[in-house]
């Protein structure tokens, strides 16, 4: 599994409506901020990963999932790894995120709907 970090943010040419849907936790857009490979057999459930999660980045605000398969019954290597990472923080910021299961700290599933 591919997992990102992001934390929630306000765009810098912000409008005071904008600022205002983020202060009531509305809007503002979600900023890759670390990421890591995790087989699924290397977490119990998701507060081990929340756990996990805080060592890396306290300030996390969801967690963008991702699969990564390997190639006949082997696990991916570490350059596959580090490509998944690139298209899916690409992706991200580019707001192409369909694709990706998204939960926020409490691991309540997010539904992102564009400005």
């Amino acid at each position: 599994m591919i997992l990102v970090l992001a934390k929630s943010e306000l765009p810098s040419n912000h409008s005071q409506s904008q600022k205002n849907c983020y202060i009531n936790k509305e809007g503002g857009h979600l900023a890759p901020i670390a990421g890591v490979h995790k087989l699924p057999s290397d977490l119990a459930d998701f507060s081990q990963f929340c756990d996990e999660a805080r060592h890396i980045d306290e300030k996390w605000d969801a967690v963008f999932v991702t699969t990564l398969s390997g190639i006949n019954s082997t696990l991916p290597t570490q350059k596959a790894i580090d490509s998944a990472f690139e298209k899916v923080i690409h992706a991200i910021r580019n707001g192409l995120v369909d694709q990706f299961l998204i939960f926020n700290r409490d691991g309540t599933p997010l539904q992102l709907i564009p400005e």
